[in-house]
């Protein structure tokens, strides 16, 4: 059979000359005539026949044009049974023809492997971390290797990772490719205007941390479409290949992408396409259980980022959620509930800088300082916190004056900077006292307790205790009804009631595990070991402590991490391992002074004399 040319002949003619050629026949005058010539010879004769670039002669429902109707009646020769033929199809597209039994072989992806052999055979330096990128970013495409073999040898003289270094942000810079691509948008333009609409519109999506997207993700940018027309539309754009499936949810190659992503820029339809997709991430996650649950529920904030919308990014990190932990808690503490702190520190203040005074702006100065004092970064902690309460009271937000001043408080015993820090707690007390925060009171009153027990004012300690343990119920964050545990625990060893001490921490350590809060599992773990040691149980404090220690090595909160090294330290010391004594005592110091706590750092050096000196 002759061989298809891309301007595409007609089917009589190719049946025609492939007749002329092969048995010296004159062309019939008719189609029908022509194609029972061919029936019988090929009944007799065993070939092979290959028809090239069909996609021209079909229509978006896969079947052919009136203008080509022929080739329907030429592939039901070629199917006939008795015929003796193989028959090959290349097509961007596939045939449904109700007469034509097509069976569609699909070819996939080459192999990295076969990539590295072709370049080493083309004279290319295979640098294997760079061809695994390369590899990845056109999926395999063997077209794609072959233009960029010769690219590379011609131009950069065989240096893959020279090429890579300069293209590697443009994936069609090459005319080639470029135009490979372009003839796929420009021939579903004319072929199906709603999927090449919703194509172009799919390169709002990001295909990053979250690769691939749900099919409703998909169809929510089909706004200009009926309901009842979206599955029809999504299917005929990966029946073309154009769109990936992979289990049940959707990508676009990366080629494919990059067109998308220039199209739908000088469309108009940028910041519609945007906010569609910014809607469908935030009302599609219901609760945040997993990292993926954060990360998908986090993606409408990258979508207002794209068309400036600052304040509607800022709303996504403060849209409240059930967790597994809790009820109604920002997106922003969902995140640090899962351990991803750094992630939220970097989408904050990426943006913190442009919100508009107001509610958002002080919350979102609360989180941030949440995420540094977790850290470690107290003093930082302290700024973000002030800032919150600057915005709060000029606009009159009680609550988060109250909390600011809370969070400050823990900050200056993080500093051991112990008045500084009850005078937070009695101002929190002062506002919150018989309000409608009363709560916020309780838990100042449990840092009090803790605080006043240090300083041997046993019935003061008291108490503030017993105001903890009368109104404890009506605390309602997750932190404050671990740390209120904690403080408690504290205050009831600095008392010697070192049973009431052990009840404070094992509650404290059974909420933390139920409510995910590793920050308070970990102190609720040091106050175990701190117990054990006074009992003079040595191997149970190591073994509270050692595990304490991986916990805030996890979630990198640099000053309780500090404060175990210390405990460990005066372990340690009274086990009789000088050695292991001194080396924890330096940790904590240089723990301490990179915060910088000097009154810490002081306490430490004060404990560690007397180790030094034997």
């Amino acid at each position: 059979m002759a061989k298809e040319t891309r301007n595409l002949t007609s089917a009589q003619s190719i049946v025609q000359e492939w007749l002329r050629r092969n048995f010296n026949e004159e062309p019939g005058r008719e189609f029908g005539v022509s194609l029972e010539r061919l029936r019988r010879k090929l009944k007799t004769q065993k070939v092979s026949i290959l028809i090239d670039n069909l996609e021209p002669a079909l229509d978006k429902n896969g079947k052919f044009v009136e203008s080509h109707r022929d080739y329907a009646e030429l592939l039901r020769v070629l199917a006939d049974p008795e015929v003796n033929s193989v028959t090959l199809i290349t097509s961007r597209e596939p045939v449904h023809e109700a007469s034509v039994n097509v069976q569609p072989y699909i070819l996939p992806g080459l192999e990295e492997e076969a990539w590295g052999q072709f370049f080493s055979r083309n004279q290319i330096n295979v640098n294997f971390p760079i061809l695994k990128d390369i590899h990845t970013a056109y999926r395999g495409n063997a077209k794609a290797m072959t233009i960029l073999s010769s690219i590379i040898q011609m131009d950069y003289a065989g240096d893959l990772e020279a090429y890579w270094k300069e293209n590697s942000s443009d994936l069609l810079v090459e005319v080639e490719l470029e135009n490979l691509v372009v003839s796929h948008f420009s021939r579903l333009q004319q072929l199906y205007p709603e999927a090449y609409r919703l194509l172009y519109r799919l390169g709002c999506y990001r295909y990053q941390r979250i690769s691939r997207m749900p099919i409703e993700a998909v169809a929510c940018l089909l706004w200009d479409v009926p309901p009842e027309q979206h599955r029809r539309v999504i299917r005929f754009l990966r029946d073309l290949f154009l769109i990936e499936l992979i289990d049940g949810e959707y990508r676009l190659h990366p080629t494919i992408q990059a067109k998308a992503l220039e199209v739908l820029k000088a469309s108009g339809e940028w910041e519609i396409a945007n906010l569609e997709a910014a809607e469908f991430w935030t009302h599609s996650v219901k609760a945040i259980n997993t990292p993926d649950d954060a990360f998908r529920a986090l993606e409408a904030y990258y979508h207002y980022l794209q068309t400036d919308r600052i304040e509607l990014a800022a709303d996504v990190i403060l849209y409240a959620r059930d967790n597994r932990w809790g009820k109604n808690e920002p997106l922003g503490v969902s995140f640090y509930r899962l351990g991803l702190l750094q992630q939220m520190v970097s989408t904050i203040t990426r943006i913190i800088d442009r919100v508009k005074p107001g509610y958002s702006l002080s919350k979102l100065h609360n989180i941030l300082g949440d995420l540094y004092w977790i850290s470690g970064d107290i003093h930082r902690a302290i700024r973000y916190h002030q800032e919150s309460r600057r915005v709060a009271i000029a606009l009159k937000i009680k609550e988060l004056e109250i909390v600011s001043l809370y969070n400050i408080g823990l900050c200056q015993i993080d500093l051991w900077e112990v008045e500084e820090a009850a005078k937070y707690f009695k101002a929190v007390i002062s506002l919150a006292e018989g309000t409608d925060f009363h709560r916020y009171a309780v838990t100042a009153s449990a840092c009090l307790a803790f605080l006043t027990s240090c300083s041997g004012m046993n019935q003061v300690a008291i108490g503030f205790a017993k105001k903890v343990y009368t109104d404890y119920s009506s605390i309602r964050s997750s932190r404050g009804k671990g740390y209120s545990l904690i403080f408690l625990g504290q205050t009831h060893k600095n008392l010697g009631e070192l049973e009431k001490a052990h009840k404070m921490y094992s509650l404290a350590k059974t909420y933390a595990e139920e409510s995910h809060y590793t920050q308070v599992k970990a102190n609720a773990l040091k106050g175990l070991g701190e117990l054990h040691l006074i009992k003079g149980e040595f191997k149970g404090a190591i073994a509270h402590l050692l595990s304490a220690k991986k916990l805030l090595i996890e979630i990198e909160a640099k000053a309780d991490l500090a404060e175990v090294h210390y405990q460990l330290g005066l372990t340690c010391r009274l086990m009789g391992s000088i050695a292991e004594s001194e080396a924890n005592f330096r940790a904590a110091i240089r723990l301490f002074q990179k915060i910088p706590a000097p009154k810490q750092v002081e306490k430490v050096q004060r404990a560690a004399r007397p180790a030094t000196a034997s």
